[in-house]
């Protein structure tokens, strides 16, 4: 489950992608000074071995969500999932994309580091569809791209994610 060589080797391959890769979000201004990305301190305590929820209303169901560039996408909710974070326990819907092969689910969520430490609009996290038991690791929650470049239209979390616990795992702002 958690493996912290194996985060700090996906940062480092995804900074070093950022500052010089040709479909990196950062515009070309962006990338001369590009140091990395900013990261929560890992943490093992918010990455979880969790049942999926297929038993809530509406799953299957196509789910619009708004984007930062004012369009909308379609989404299938597929369920919940339950976890605890520092004695709290927190519900989170997990989706997929319909556009997309199905090899991964979508969490989108907003959370008490939202507009502070974290991009305004709520992060993402692609949890991998492997057996029963989906790994969500809050250590490779993410900023979308338009977080970083306004030319990218990016969906905004929904209302039934925005979490009552700060995460403090995954990236941050840039500063």
């Amino acid at each position: 489950m958690y493996d912290e060589k194996k985060l700090f080797e996906f940062r480092k391959q995804k900074d070093g992608a950022w500052k010089s890769d040709k479909e990196s979000p950062l515009t070309e201004e962006q990338k001369k000074s590009f140091r990395g990305l900013n990261y929560f301190p890992t943490n093992p305590n918010l990455s979880f071995e969790l049942n999926l929820d297929k038993n809530i209303p509406g799953v299957d169901e196509k789910v619009i969500i708004k984007t930062t560039g004012g369009d909308e996408q379609v989404y299938l909710r597929a369920g919940k999932v339950k976890f605890n974070v520092e004695g709290k326990e927190v519900e989170a819907l997990v989706f997929e994309d319909p556009e997309q092969e199905q090899f991964q689910y979508y969490l989108l969520f907003r959370d008490q580091t939202t507009g502070k430490e974290s991009y305004e609009n709520g992060r993402m996290l692609q949890i991998p569809k492997k057996g029963d038991k989906l790994i969500v690791d809050f250590n490779y929650a993410y900023n979308p791209y338009s977080s970083y470049n306004n030319n990218w239209d990016c969906p905004i979390t929904p209302e039934e994610n925005i979490l009552p616990v700060a995460i403090k795992a995954g990236e941050k702002k840039l500063t």
